[in-house]
Formats: structure tokens, sequence, C-alpha cells
């Protein structure tokens, strides 16, 4: 998926301190190397996003103002988590860089704020979120650790999902492809309804470079679980079907699929699919390390 997007969808996991209800493809490595697929922000909002996962349109202020305190109900914290007024303002101001791609400053204030209080378990995820998004897959691994090890069971299973999947995109980007896999997994497991780590664990199977990792058959399954969750809309999500297709041997499916990706894709994304539909046009699997 494309980075955009899938970090939308980690910043969905960090305004869980903000948001109950929220909670990236997985950062799959399209073409531009880490900054597209793989995980998880096109940031539009995520597509696959529901009535749920709208904290940054129905609270935000304008751009050099940001969402203030004041603006934020408080039914949508996490339950069984008071926050104090300390902490929402750290929340929001946050928010407000995430939100806007601030990912230094995102970065460098979640670091600082975790350090100051480590048992902020979202602030880690805050900083998880930003150091993916900077290709800092160490950091995000430590962040990650910290938020799981911290967060007293303030953390909801979508949470805990994709904070795995945000550790298991770094892993990736690492050549860990078996600390990959496990955390996809484990992500699958926690939530039935996240799309993002099933596309992430489908783009490895179908594209990583190391044949006793790839399998064509498992790719298509969980990509079709994906694409069930996104209701087929998705074109992140039909692009990696496609690629499953593709790794299977299934040429004809993986151009259908890839030319309904092209069809709903945004003009910064099309030229690479394009690319992919190429390749399954002259009967080649797409890699990750694929020009």
């Amino acid at each position: 998926m494309r980075k955009a997007k899938i970090f939308s969808a980690f910043f969905l996991l960090f305004c869980v301190a903000i948001n109950t209800g929220l909670a990236e493809t997985s950062s799959r490595s399209k073409q531009k190397t880490s900054s597209k697929h793989a995980t998880s922000n096109k940031h539009r909002t995520s597509k696959a996003g529901n009535s749920k996962h709208h904290y940054a349109r129905r609270h935000r202020a304008n751009r050099s103002q940001g969402p203030t305190v004041e603006a934020i109900p408080q039914e949508i914290f996490p339950p069984g988590h008071k926050f104090t007024p300390e902490e929402k303002e750290e929340a929001s101001k946050i928010g407000i860089m995430v939100e806007n791609g601030m990912w230094k400053e995102a970065f460098k204030a979640a670091t600082k704020a975790g350090k100051q209080h480590p048992e902020r378990w979202w602030l880690q995820a805050a900083r998880a979120a930003a150091a993916s998004n900077l290709n800092r897959p160490k950091d995000t691994i430590e962040a990650v650790n910290a938020a799981i090890q911290n967060n007293g069971g303030d953390a909801n299973r979508l949470n805990l999902a994709q904070l795995y999947t945000l550790r298991a995109n770094a892993y990736s980007r690492l050549g860990r492809k078996a600390d990959a896999l496990a955390d996809f997994q484990s992500a699958i497991k926690l939530s039935k309804t996240d799309p993002i780590s099933r596309a992430g664990a489908a783009w490895l199977y179908a594209t990583t470079g190391d044949p006793q990792v790839r399998n064509g058959a498992t790719a298509v399954a969980l990509a079709t679980e994906a694409a069930k969750l996104t209701h087929w809309k998705d074109d992140t999500v039909l692009d990696v079907l496609s690629a499953g297709y593709a790794e299977a041997g299934d040429f004809k499916a993986a151009q259908k699929w890839e030319q309904k990706a092209i069809l709903l894709g945004s003009q910064q994304d099309i030229p690479f699919y394009e690319r992919r539909l190429m390749s399954y046009q002259s009967g080649k699997a797409w890699r990750e390390n694929s020009q």
C-alpha cells in the first residue's frame, strides 16, 4: 500500500490516544522504495476508513490553529484511561503535527514527551508512526516495543494490531521477513476487521525476494480478505491482490485486478500500477526489488 495511506492508518493508531474508535500495508515497499507500498497514509484519509476513522476531518481547525482541547469530545478517549488536561493538550499538539505530515516535528515531540512520561504508551505509538514515515525502522521497533510493554491494558485489540503492523513493516525493511510475518499474523489474529495487516502480509508473501517465504496462494487468500473488508474499493489492496495472483501464476486475474487498481488509483500511484500491469502482461510476477 502507499506509504501515505498506510501511515494514515497509523495516524489513526496514534489518535487512539484521542479516539477509542480509531485505533498503516503494510508499508509494503512500492517502487519508491519505502515511500510507496508496504504498510498502512495517500493521506487523503484512508479510503478503507469508515465513519469511525474521521478524527482529522471532524476535529480539525485551520492549519495554523490546530484542533483545540475543547474541540475534542470526552467520549472519544480510550475507555479505562482518564486523560488529564495536560495529556489532552499534549495529544492534540502531536496529533496536528501528524495530521499535517510534520513527521520530524512529531518524532521529536513524541520522543521528548515519551522520555518525560514513559508510562504514556500512546506517545510511543506516535513516535513509532513518525519514525516509520521517516524510514527509521530501528526507532520504529523500539517505540512499538515500548508502547506494547507500557500500555497496561489501555490499548484495545485494534490498537495492538496496528502497533504489530508498524513493527512488521519495520522488520520487513530490515530484511527480517520471518519476524515481519510473525507480527503481521499477530495483528491479523487481534483484529477481524483490519485490512492493513492482511494486505501487508499478502504483499510480503507475493513479492519478497526470498523464495522460501513466497506463497502465492496465501497471498491471494489474505489479499482477498482485505479486499472484502474494503468492499473491493481500495486500489492499494487490489494492487496487492493482483501481485498475489501473479505469484500464483494466474496472470489473467493479476491483470484484471491491476486494471481495477488503476481505475481507482490517484495520479501519484497510477504509474506504479501501470508498471506492474506491464510485468503481468509479460508473464512476470512482481518482486520487491522490481523496477
